[in-house]
């Protein structure tokens, strides 16, 4: 890492947000890449003399935006970019959302198959159904697993489902255009969970950790329900964004 800048204590700014930001340009600029260990807090200490509380504020702070992450025993280095996205306010696609921001993505059906209905699945649809077609499918962004999908739709709405290739085509643009569903809208709940050892394996996370959960419940336009989804999401590279406007 080579500091281009230096701090001014002669500046009103406050010296951890000068460390914090001087780090962050260090970052934008590509002098620290993604994965790179940042310098010690010894170093920052002995390079722009100044107190190690002022340094530990500037880095944990960069840790709590995700900017950095701590690796125990090893260091700091600095966090893969997450990649915001607009699920929870927007009923599109994961393909349709990706291609208009521009990224390379992917997705893995890990399996696809009919099961039959369920106390849970009674719960959600009601007892209309018998049998459902249930699939696993992982997304990537970039190459990196960033979200495992579990997906519930009644076989009776989409009889072929469970023979049409998924890999690479909008699941609700095939009901669309295949079954003549007419999809209105959906309820989300997002919350925080601990990763189930299914989880780690499959999104490649390093240990145990927290992924954003998130169930969906889409109905079509005469207000049946056609989906149950179970996303989980890894937190550090993906985030949220809501649009909000006063009442």
């Amino acid at each position: 890492m080579i500091l281009t800048d230096a701090i001014n204590k002669s500046s009103p700014l406050p010296l951890y947000y000068q460390l914090k930001e001087l780090i962050k340009k260090e970052i934008e600029y590509g002098k620290l890449n993604p994965g790179d260990m940042i310098p010690s807090e010894r170093d920052f200490v002995e390079w722009f003399e100044i107190s190690r509380p002022t340094v530990r504020q500037a880095i944990n702070e960069l840790v709590n935006e995700g900017i950095l992450n701590r690796k125990k025993g090893l260091g700091t280095f600095v966090a893969k970019p997450k990649i915001s996205q607009s699920f929870l306010e927007n009923l599109t696609s994961f393909q349709n959302e990706m291609k208009a921001k521009g990224l390379p993505y992917a997705t893995k059906v890990i399996e696809i198959k009919e099961v039959p209905s369920s106390r849970e699945l009674e719960s959600i649809f009601g007892k209309n159904y018998s049998s459902f077609i249930y699939m696993k499918r992982l997304r990537f962004i970039k190459e990196n697993p960033v979200v495992v999908v579990s997906t519930y739709i009644p076989k009776l709405l989409a009889p072929g489902l469970k023979d049409e290739d998924l890999t690479n085509v909008s699941l609700y643009e095939t009901l669309q255009t295949k079954y003549d569903l007419k999809i209105n809208r959906a309820t989300r709940v997002m919350e925080s969970v601990i990763a189930s050892d299914e989880d780690v394996k499959w999104l490649e996370l390093e240990n145990v950790a927290a992924v954003m959960f998130i169930k969906t419940i889409g109905y079509l336009e005469d207000d049946r329900i056609f989906e149950y989804s179970i996303a989980k999401y890894r937190g550090d590279l993906t985030k949220f964004t809501l649009n909000l406007s006063i009442q």
